[in-house]
């Protein structure tokens, strides 16, 4: 019974371990938001779903590191202050990268 358990826990751990391996390969290291938050700057997918509001002081710069064009885009904001940076990311999570 315990060498059953065991093999259990070893399979859910690999099979859980994956699944995270694959999340990073997904999204290259580029365009990962919590290394620049440290800079007071976001990476989000879009500009189109934010309110224009949202984006007055803030600065916008579009990310083009591919070779071809293709569908994926990202945008790097830039934020002046961390209250303004918490508050976008509170109101706009899912745009985040």
């Amino acid at each position: 019974m315990k060498k059953l358990i065991i093999k259990i826990k070893k399979f859910l751990s690999q099979l859980f371990r994956d699944k995270a391996k694959d999340v990073e390969i997904i999204i290259p290291q580029e365009f990962r938001s919590h290394e620049y938050e440290k800079k007071l700057a976001l990476i989000i997918k879009d500009t189109e779903s934010v309110d224009n509001n949202d984006l007055k002081y803030v600065v916008c710069t579009k990310l083009d590191t591919s070779k071809n064009n293709d569908l994926f885009s990202a945008y790097r904001l830039d934020f002046h202050t961390r209250a303004a940076l918490d508050l976008f990311k509170k109101k706009y999570k899912s745009l985040i990268l």
